[in-house]
């Protein structure tokens, strides 16, 4: 039996590890730091322990899962493609045809001469720090006294500058100076989509260590029109099998880029606009596999993404057909959906949500919970914003898109304890 390493598994995955132990040795391992010292202790580990390949699934854990398979002798992506799938300016140079964007450096130059980067149509844009993630560091900028606001915080964070730099230092180690990137900026600033108009797709895949792109399956992003998340819905709804073939050929010419900057044998995760005259345009890029997919995969199609991961990882063959094969095939699936549940209130979270109510959806419905915040947690009035707090993702799945709706209508609605009326739902997301 092969076995297999997963890093800092959390305890919503544990379902799924369960499943995955039925046919794999399933070795769980929590590495911190990037150190030599703690990555050559950790292969060791493995290499007792018979582990083959180890597998990250969350942003933080992308590099431990380059760096220990690595030293397991696994195949990985470069330092450089790697780098830049972690810096949203440079992603977005190998699009061929993008929106605005520009590079903005508040450390190199005045405030004048970022503002003046930005043509006067783009206003309101986009300011986005290139190297966080889980939505921080993101800015919507309407007027020049909001960028030099932004731009003064960034100057003055030197704890910030310090771990961007060290992120940097140890992403490119041992890169030869003639390839590292000429630009890699802290902060872009790029054109602001309305997502009133647009729709945003989430779409897995991976590259073999030959260099094939290969489609493994296609999430929806569903927002409310106050920009908030509602949840993330495979297979989609809003587009239909006609536009696979286009999103096919978009997805492989960027990822082909990619591959030439030496991106193999790896998944990733790559989130795109669909414009209302067909065009499609990156948001961003992930070098890995998305943990929190792995359930709509597994409850809509039958495949494990987990399990994928890891066998491409040790160098074998993930299964076939992929969830993307079966929704083009027209064939039988179900729709999942991940409830974001946020909080746009301050307090406890049991005073914020219905936690009888909570407890029942697992104990007596069998639907899965990922608390991300604990019940008795409280959520600071600082923490609030337009996209809320995440409190808890649930996973639904129902045969059918009317079902699946009616379904999460009915959840939003009974599990806050106060009514959440400053949200609209979008027009396709009725009953």
């Amino acid at each position: 039996m092969m076995k297999f390493g997963v890093i800092n598994p959390q305890p919503y995955m544990e379902p799924a590890l369960a499943e995955l132990e039925q046919h794999f040795g399933v070795e769980r391992i929590y590495p911190k730091g990037w150190g030599a010292r703690e990555i050559e202790a950790t292969a060791r580990h493995c290499h007792e322990q018979g582990v083959v390949a180890v597998a990250g699934f969350a942003q933080k854990d992308a590099f431990h899962h380059l760096l220990i398979n690595e030293r397991l002798g696994n195949p990985v992506p470069s330092r450089v493609a790697f780098f830049y799938c972690m810096n949203k300016y440079l992603m977005r140079t190998l699009e061929r045809d993008p929106f605005f964007y520009a590079p903005v450096d508040p450390l190199q130059e005045s405030d004048d001469q970022i503002a003046a980067r930005v043509p006067a149509h783009e206003w309101p844009f986009m300011l986005k720090n290139t190297s966080l993630s889980l939505g921080r560091g993101i800015f919507r900028i309407a007027s020049v006294d909001e960028l030099q606001r932004v731009l003064a915080d960034y100057r003055q964070d030197h704890e910030l500058q310090r771990a961007l730099a060290r992120q940097y230092a140890a992403y490119l180690d041992g890169v030869p100076p003639q390839q590292v990137p000429a630009l890699a900026p802290p902060f872009i600033a790029e054109h602001l989509v309305d997502i009133n108009r647009a729709t945003e797709y989430c779409y897995e895949g991976y590259i073999t260590n030959d260099g094939e792109v290969v489609h493994y399956g296609l999430t929806e992003e569903v927002y409310f029109s106050n920009h908030q998340a509602l949840g993330y819905l495979t297979p989609p709804v809003s587009i239909s099998r006609d536009m696979a073939d286009t999103i096919e050929a978009w997805v492989s010419a960027y990822m082909r880029r990619l591959a030439d900057l030496g991106y193999r044998n790896q998944f990733f995760n790559l989130e795109f606009w669909v414009m209302p005259d067909g065009a499609l345009h990156l948001t961003e890029i992930n070098p890995r596999a998305a943990h929190t997919y792995h359930y709509n995969y597994r409850y809509s199609f039958g495949n494990s993404l987990y399990a994928d991961n890891l066998l491409l990882a040790a160098g074998e063959q993930p299964a076939r057909p992929t969830p993307w094969d079966r929704w083009r095939a027209g064939g039988s699936y179900r729709y999942t959906l991940i409830v974001l549940i946020t909080a746009r209130e301050s307090g406890r979270v049991d005073e914020i949500l219905d936690y009888d109510y909570v407890d029942a959806l697992e104990a007596e419905q069998g639907v899965l919970v990922r608390h991300v915040r604990r019940r008795d947690e409280v959520i600071d009035e600082s923490e609030l914003s337009a996209a809320g707090v995440m409190l808890q993702q649930l996973w639904i799945t129902a045969p059918s898109s009317v079902e699946i709706i009616a379904r999460e209508r009915e959840i939003r609605s009974r599990i806050y304890r106060n009514r959440q009326d400053a949200v609209a739902y979008p027009p396709f997301w009725r009953i």
